[in-house]
């Protein structure tokens, strides 16, 4: 008992302090943002709730942990997290995670318990996914994850073994065995994941602490967050400093997916066009050998993507839309004097120039002051594209912002006067209500023929800025789908409620949201994206996955518009008109349109079958449909597309790999169905 006691009195005081640092971190939270934030949350009944829901989606999103009991006992709280950042009682975090902790050893129980005998397939059963309620009590809880489980188990066997087109109804002979195997990966992965969790109590608890800062900064907008000093230094670092790499970074989420979160300028994976960020790799292969990614640790998937050597792995993402893809990417250094941006040339009735850009990045120079005009990013870069085009003699071009996440905002601004030649490209208003006007910062155009700028739900912040300022000029044509809806603008900066000394040394930091971005017309991206002149449809066109599925995004408004000199109006509804009679019939385009609806109403709700038959069904139809509109995309056009004159001279002495990867890009091209009616678009507007 002596023991005992002597162990409380150790370890309580450092628990206690953990509570009360964050404590003081949240109320210091609170009044940094009311200080910095464009728009302050004003703390009431209406934010306790947004708050009280956010952390529980935090804890428990897929509804598989807490049970309702335990809802019940944390619903008190949902109406009184404001009194909690206003300095009053301090108990919804402790009792919270407290629950959490206990839920997920009981899950653990749970799951080693229903996953050490073989599942039962031959009973109808489904499970409906996902769950819109907790569950009622323990025994519903462990009904839940039986099912749960057996539908992972299915998914991993009729993976293994469907090719594209899906896989046999009938039951595989060696099914039995395959159960075995698929059964305990999943076992390995789900108690893996909570063995992660609780075998490291003090790594929970700082984890669980960052994430409700996290949580009480997403109430302010879903930009604005807490970052621990960890978080900052990754934040901050760039990929992987390995000589030689495949081009992406990645990110594990609580359940162990690798998502992409960014391409390398130039890398082999930025250059291939099929890899985007909020990809998830789920197979990587090498030397011939593949395997799953949940079944290799985060080193060993490291080894495949970078190392000291060129060599080539293929890997397989799900797409954030659920279509499966598989891009094989050369490891390789990725210099800074090489070429990242690449122009090609569109070949048919008149040849059309065009560049794809992913990402606005700029080049730091440590040794320009602060004051020098910097010109060594993706803006000089395209300009010197188009310079390279100019001599292929291209009668329009089409510059390429689908699946944009933004980057640089001096590089948009940059960008897009090369197409205008003065006024300005946006305005920005701070918290006060001060408004500025940015100006185009060059005088003069590199390029003032036809354009056409391609963009999709994925395009954002940046993208959105350059589409928004071409389309307020009338100086391009929007081709695709409406853009994500990001027009704000955020700083990281020091957690400090004082003046912020450089000389200290900080262990907490904000990324706050501090100005809001309108167009020169005075409305705004934000909220509601950009949305095209023509438009196509689009994989990622559901609100879903956009600024607007986050209750906390900032709202649209209005703004000053600035003073700016119209183009002539372009013949949008004429040129709409007849790429809309292309588009109702083309078979491509109809099962794209069909896909979208069909995403939509299974994210709602899915009525998933348990039984073999049944559910080698539902998959196979899903790969069918994906092999179909892959398949009508394929090109029966006459337009054929190449690499730039220049750059051609370049790639007929390159090495046979460099040969062999861009060819894989040029066909690519030619098979992008909503390039292709770019180019029709431009051969309409040109009148041919």
């Amino acid at each position: 008992m002596k023991k005992i006691y002597t162990l409380l009195l150790i370890l309580l005081p450092a628990f206690i302090f953990s509570q009360t640092d964050l404590r003081a971190k949240t109320l210091t939270l609170r009044r940094f943002l009311e200080q910095q934030h464009y728009k302050p949350v004003q703390w009431n009944d209406t934010s306790s709730a947004m708050l009280y829901n956010k952390w529980m989606k935090e804890l428990d999103d897929e509804k598989l942990f807490f049970t309702q009991k335990e809802i019940t006992d944390l619903d008190a709280f949902k109406n009184k997290l404001d009194e909690e950042l206003l300095g009053k009682e301090w108990n919804f975090f402790n009792q919270s995670t407290a629950a959490y902790k206990l839920r997920l050893q009981k899950t653990d129980s749970i799951i080693k318990l229903l996953t050490a005998k073989p599942f039962d397939f031959t009973k109808p059963d489904n499970i409906v996914w996902p769950f819109t309620t907790y569950a009622a009590n323990e025994q519903e809880a462990a009904q839940r994850w039986l099912k749960y489980l057996k539908w992972r188990t299915l998914n991993q066997i009729v993976e293994k073994i469907s090719d594209s087109n899906g896989t046999d109804t009938k039951l595989p002979v060696n099914f039995a065995k395959l159960e075995i195997d698929a059964r305990e990966k999943i076992r390995r992965r789900e108690v893996g994941y909570l063995n992660n969790l609780l075998s490291t109590p003090a790594a929970f608890l700082n984890n669980l602490q960052d994430q409700y800062l996290n949580s009480i900064a997403w109430c302010y907008d879903p930009h604005t967050n807490y970052m621990s000093l960890k978080v900052k230094k990754e934040f901050d670092t760039e990929l992987s400093g390995t000589e030689f790499s495949a081009g992406i970074d990645l990110q594990e989420d609580e359940k162990g997916d690798k998502s992409i979160t960014y391409l390398q300028p130039g890398g082999s994976a930025w250059r291939s066009g099929q890899l985007h960020k909020g990809d998830v790799i789920t197979n990587v292969k090498t030397e011939g050998k593949e395997k799953n990614v949940a079944d290799i640790s985060e080193e060993e998937l490291s080894s495949y993507l970078n190392g000291n050597s060129e060599s080539d792995v293929e890997i397989t993402v799900r797409t954030q839309a659920g279509e499966t893809k598989t891009a094989t990417l050369h490891k390789e250094k990725v210099t800074d004097d090489e070429g990242i941006v690449k122009s090609y040339v569109l070949h048919g009735k008149q040849n059309i120039g065009y560049i794809n850009l992913p990402g606005f990045y700029s080049r730091d120079d440590e040794t320009a002051k602060e004051d020098d005009i910097k010109d060594d990013g993706c803006a000089n870069d395209v300009s010197k594209e188009i310079v390279k085009l100019k001599k292929d003699t291209i009668a329009g071009l089409i510059l390429d912002l689908r699946f944009n996440g933004g980057g640089s905002m001096w590089e948009a601004m940059q960008l897009a006067g090369i197409f205008i030649d003065i006024g300005p490209v946006a305005s920005v208003k701070d918290k006060t209500g001060k408004i500025n006007f940015l100006k185009d910062p060059n005088r003069g155009t590199i390029y003032d023929g036809p354009l056409v700028v391609l963009i999709n739900g994925a395009s954002a912040s940046a993208s959105e800025f350059v589409s928004a300022v071409l389309q307020d000029y009338n100086r391009a044509l929007i081709v695709g789908g409406t853009t994500y809806g990001k027009g704000t603008a955020q700083q990281v900066l020091p957690l400090d409620t004082s003046k912020i000394n450089p000389a200290k040394k900080y262990d907490d930091f904000v990324k706050v949201t501090m100005n809001k971005f309108y167009r020169v017309n005075g409305s705004t991206a934000q909220w509601k994206g950009v949305v095209p002149d023509i438009k196509l449809p689009d994989l990622y066109a559901g609100d879903e996955y956009k600024e607007k599925s986050n209750v906390s995004a900032l709202q649209p408004d209005m703004s000053r518009a600035g003073t700016f000199e119209l183009l002539p109006v372009l013949p949008v509804a004429t040129l709409a008109a007849k790429s809309k009679q292309r588009v109702d019939a083309d078979n491509y385009f109809k099962k794209i349109t069909a896909f979208t609806g069909w995403m939509e109403k299974n994210k709602k709700e899915r009525n998933i079958n348990l039984q073999w038959a049944g559910y080698a069904t539902q998959y196979s139809d899903a790969m069918k449909m994906f092999k179909q509109f892959k398949e009508d995309e394929k090109d029966k056009s006459s337009v054929s597309v190449t690499n730039n004159g220049f750059d051609w001279q370049h790639i007929m002495q390159s090495t046979e790999r460099s040969k062999e990867i861009n060819n894989t890009y040029l066909k690519q091209l030619k098979n992008d169905a909503t390039l292709q009616e770019a180019y029709r678009i431009l051969m309409d507007w040109n009148g041919k």
